[in-house]
């Protein structure tokens, strides 16, 4: 991975942001990352958002409140996002990025919804893990002496889909997983087959697995929700490709039981009470971050 510009932010304390070309993908990264409050005696822990574009205030914000609470271990805090001048914008750079399966159909469609935007291909999110695991974390790692055996990955909405597709996959490339509103529509059934596989096996793992989704995110919910949009022929295409309106709550409790089955693998499914697809990031991380750093029992 080369680091292309390395600068400190203007806005946010103990903070630089890194322009960084990695080598597995062809784009740019944008990482805004934030040191600790305190330099502990031994090792830091590592906590890495997804969507860095969105999330980079409120990451910095809950490790920050919850390190000074003493509710978070002193750690350093990433996102990961994309440079706002590269070609492809960030908005549609995600969806290849975070996805574990191609959908073509669904690349179309959802740049229809957006207003046109070209979508590039789905699917690559091995790629994108890989870029994870093998790159950035080795040079954080080694940049500010981060424990390997620390990390906890954070995703919301695809973002979601993507650190359980992580967990499935790899379940040692990260400690702790937190998911929220997370896209296991995803060329149903897919997830729920895989996480049954991951269920079912007998050799135990050590990880902790917080997985959220809002209350207002029900088939009901989404149907109240995109009613202002459903008039337009893009829209009716695009639910019917998702097979009808998601409900991502339900979905959420039923991967989180499988999931739990494996020995080992620490689990936790919340449902958060007033929430929505849009609003549940917030409540979802401070849960999320504290529930993980917990002891078990």
């Amino acid at each position: 991975m080369k680091i292309i510009s390395r600068e400190p932010s203007n806005t946010l304390l103990r903070t630089e942001v890194w322009t960084v070309q990695p080598e597995r993908i062809s784009r740019p990264l944008l990482l805004t990352v934030t040191s600790p409050m305190r330099r502990p005696e031994g090792p830091i822990a590592g906590t890495l958002m997804l969507d860095g574009n969105s999330s980079a205030g409120l990451l910095h914000h809950a490790t920050t409140y919850l390190e000074m609470g003493g509710e978070l271990p002193p750690s350093v805090a990433v996102s990961v996002g994309y440079p706002l001048d590269a070609p492809v914008p960030f908005l549609v750079a995600r969806n290849e990025d975070l996805t574990p399966l191609p959908w073509p159909e669904w690349d179309r469609l959802y740049g229809k919804v957006l207003g046109g935007l070209a979508c590039p291909p789905s699917g690559r999110a091995d790629a994108f893990l890989a870029v994870l695991t093998e790159e950035l974390k080795p040079a954080l790692e080694g940049e500010f002496g981060i424990d390997p055996r620390t990390w906890t990955l954070v995703g919301h909405s695809l973002g979601g889909l993507f650190a359980t597709h992580a967990l499935l996959s790899s379940p040692a490339a990260f400690r702790r997983y937190l998911a929220v509103g997370s896209s296991f529509w995803w060329r149903r059934p897919s997830m729920f087959e895989r996480a049954e596989s991951f269920g079912r096996a007998t050799e135990p793992v050590e990880v902790d697995f917080y997985v959220a989704a809002g209350e207002f995110e029900t088939a009901d919910s989404f149907r109240q929700q995109w009613a202002q949009y459903m008039h337009q022929p893009e829209w009716q295409e695009y639910v019917a490709c998702l097979g009808g309106f998601p409900n991502i709550l339900e979905d959420t409790r039923r991967l989180a039981e499988l999931v739990g089955r494996r020995p080992g693998c620490r689990v936790l499914a919340a449902e958060l009470a007033g929430d929505t697809h849009s609003s549940e990031v917030m409540q979802a991380v401070s849960r999320g971050l504290r529930w993980l750093n917990r002891p078990a029992g």
